[in-house]
């Protein structure tokens, strides 16, 4: 009887272990470029919040009910819901931030402000994923602007730009006061286009 044992000679396991390494070097390069940029979902992550909000508060009948000088978020009459009373130009920010998952409650700023170029500003909110949002104090007699920072208060905090900041962190979503939301900037516009979103991009 041949009782011998069969095994792999130290030699093999080290052309083996060189052979890995050289398959490992030649992908990890490639596999970096395949993982998302956590700055492009997150914004496009916002995005769609801001759309979906939008939509609700502008047809809900209660919140924002047709006059005879407004219709959709101009009217700022104001509405109360669970207790607390909104109205004027703060009656948009307010109800945004109540629909929104919010990491604190007592610190919701009507309006925020958006700060740029390093600085981080003061947020209207910070959500569970980190995303700070500054919405305007606004009654809609000219759209709205909000800014979204991806990532908080961590650095960059700015905006695209071509030279000082190409991987910003910071983008802004304009609302109409019929509901329609859309976006200005090159790398929104790049970064919209990159999904299943179809509504129109100006």
């Amino acid at each position: 009887m041949n009782n011998k044992l069969k095994a792999f000679t130290l030699g093999e396991v080290l052309v083996t272990l060189l052979i890995v390494g050289v398959i490992a070097a030649m992908l990890i390069p490639t596999l970096k470029n395949i993982q998302p940029d956590r700055q492009k979902l997150m914004f496009k992550k916002a995005y769609t919040t801001v759309e979906r909000i939008v939509t609700e508060l502008v047809n809900d009948d209660y919140l924002y009910s047709e006059t005879d000088d407004a219709v959709g978020l101009d009217n700022t009459n104001e509405v109360e819901l669970n207790g607390k009373k909104y109205k004027d130009n703060e009656k948009f920010c307010e109800l945004f931030a109540m629909k929104v998952n919010v990491v604190d409650n007592a610190a919701i700023n009507c309006p925020g402000t958006p700060g740029g170029g390093g600085t981080f500003g003061t947020p209207s909110f910070t959500t569970a994923d980190n995303v700070a949002f500054f919405l305007p104090s606004s009654n809609f007699a000219g759209d709205a602007k909000i800014t979204v920072d991806t990532n908080g208060d961590k650095e960059p905090n700015c905006k695209y730009n071509s030279t000082s900041c190409i991987k910003p962190d910071m983008f802004e979503i304009f609302v109409e006061a019929d509901g329609g939301i859309y976006v200005n900037g090159t790398l929104e516009k790049q970064y919209l286009k990159d999904t299943n979103i179809t509504r129109e991009l100006r």
